[in-house]
């Protein structure tokens, strides 16, 4: 059974204490979906609406990416900063 795991400071974490509930949704999610489906931390666009039910997924994925917690991959989509770590 695949697993994700986060530290237990993790809402308090700078690059995290600071996003909106949208994108800190999506955030875990994210982690938590990729693991599920062994995606290994990466999100395409079709995929984002399957990882999180939000109104702007997109918009919270760029900020994501702002935060340092998405990598944007030109023509693919998203990769999770540090999924294997």
């Amino acid at each position: 059974m695949p697993w994700a795991q986060f530290d237990a400071r993790f809402p308090w974490n700078w690059r995290v204490r600071f996003l909106s509930d949208g994108a800190f949704r999506l955030y875990v999610s994210a982690v938590c979906w990729s693991a599920e489906n062994l995606a290994g931390g990466v999100i395409t666009p079709g995929e984002l609406r399957q990882v999180v039910d939000t109104r702007a997924p997109r918009r919270q994925a760029e900020e994501l990416v702002a935060a340092k917690l998405f990598e944007e991959l030109p023509g693919v989509g998203w990769r999770i900063h540090d999924y294997h770590d």
